[in-house]
């Protein structure tokens, strides 16, 4: 550890701990959502759900600038709502129950990423 770190320093291990820890997780936690929504859609297809991974689909490739990380994981999030709505619409527990699991994981994804989360102070 460094006592007297610089904002360079400071900076770049910011930057290698986003780069390291939470970016794959976003990654992860990205395709695991569009995994569920195109499963849900194969099953009991809707338009909301349709249009919903359309707009992920057709949406620019992303680079890994926070805002394109973000944006990318919210067009996920949105088509994994939709298809959620749609199975609770149809009753069906299988994909009602994956979901649940999957809202479980992202959970304790987001609360992993904020608890390593550390204002430094004076």
């Amino acid at each position: 550890m460094i006592s007297r770190p610089t904002t360079d320093q400071l900076i770049a291990d910011v930057c290698q701990d986003l780069v390291d820890a939470v970016l794959p997780a976003l990654t992860d936690e990205t395709a695991t959502l569009l995994e569920y929504a195109n499963a849900v859609n194969a099953r009991i297809p809707n338009v909301e759900l349709t249009a919903a991974l359309a707009a992920f689909d057709e949406a620019p490739q992303s680079s890994l600038h926070l805002a394109d990380v973000v944006e990318t994981y919210e067009r996920a999030s949105q088509a994994f709502a939709a298809a959620l709505a749609g199975a609770q619409r149809e009753g069906t527990a299988e994909l009602i129950d994956a979901a649940r699991e999957l809202l479980h994981d992202r959970i304790s994804t987001e609360k992993a990423v904020m608890a390593t989360y550390a204002v430094v102070g004076r």
